[in-house]
């Protein structure tokens, strides 16, 4: 005979579910999509910020999911320790560019957004913790493939051959993803310019520990606001700081 299920989880995975598809999400937004009392919400919210899988934006007050929901899905975790080093570092990034940054790692293809301070509303696209985005479209992608040992590059990218996915395949092409790797190395970052929406630029740089990429992370520029050539300029030098700041914070 079953046990009669606890509504006190199943309330807690409601809420959970809303936050994942609204984030960052108010508590408003989060009782109107859950029907459930402000009171109780405001309780689940606390429990799961104490677990680990929610965080709350403190300037706004709105609700994210944070990347150990990851470790739900696809035997995914995200390293706990890149994570602590990361997030403070990206957050005064932001504090200190105006712009937003997301944080990728590599599973299978894509790059897992691990982490990302967007606003919402910011961008026509806003990626929330979890989204996969393409490798070779996307600054996250390039990098982390021109940087990555050659060995796992090449495994990449016979991976993504097979895979026929059409938000690859023009530039798998001939050489033209070799060369373009072969010039990210040489200058020390990838950009992706309007190439995942016309709307945005972002410019990006690995995280690096020994011959392995951790992690890569950007940062993301309205197109109508800056050029290329400009964001390049001015926030390499940042990004390239704050991913040494990242790898010394990793090794202690």
């Amino acid at each position: 005979m079953g046990y009669a299920p606890v509504s006190a989880v199943l309330k807690g995975l409601k809420v959970l579910e809303v936050v994942n598809r609204l984030g960052p999400a108010s508590l408003r937004d989060i009782t109107d999509a859950t029907g459930l009392p402000k009171a109780s919400t405001l309780r689940l919210l606390d429990t799961l910020q104490h677990a680990g899988y929610v965080s709350v934006m403190n300037e706004s007050r709105r609700y994210i999911v944070t990347a150990r929901v990851l470790s739900l899905s696809n035997n995914f975790r995200p390293d706990d320790a890149l994570l602590a080093a990361a997030v403070p570092v990206l957050k005064a990034l932001r504090d200190r560019t105006g712009w937003p940054s997301d944080l990728g790692i590599y599973q299978h293809g894509k790059m897992v957004i691990a982490d990302t301070n967007r606003q919402p509303g910011a961008f026509s696209m806003n990626r929330s913790v979890g989204s996969r985005v393409s490798m070779t479209t996307t600054s996250l992608g390039k990098v982390y493939m021109a940087f990555c040992p050659e060995p796992e590059r090449e495994q990449i990218l016979q991976h993504l051959s097979r895979l026929d996915d059409p938000d690859e395949n023009g530039a798998l092409k001939g050489e033209k993803i070799e060369r373009l790797l072969k010039k990210i190395r040489k200058q020390g970052y990838a950009t992706s310019d309007q190439e995942q929406g016309k709307s945005i630029r972002a410019v990006a740089v690995p995280v690096l520990l020994g011959d392995r990429v951790a992690c890569s992370f950007n940062v993301i520029v309205p197109a109508q606001v800056m050029s290329m050539e400009q964001a390049v300029t001015d926030y390499v030098p940042l990004i390239s700081s704050a991913a040494r700041e990242i790898e010394q914070r990793i090794q202690g």
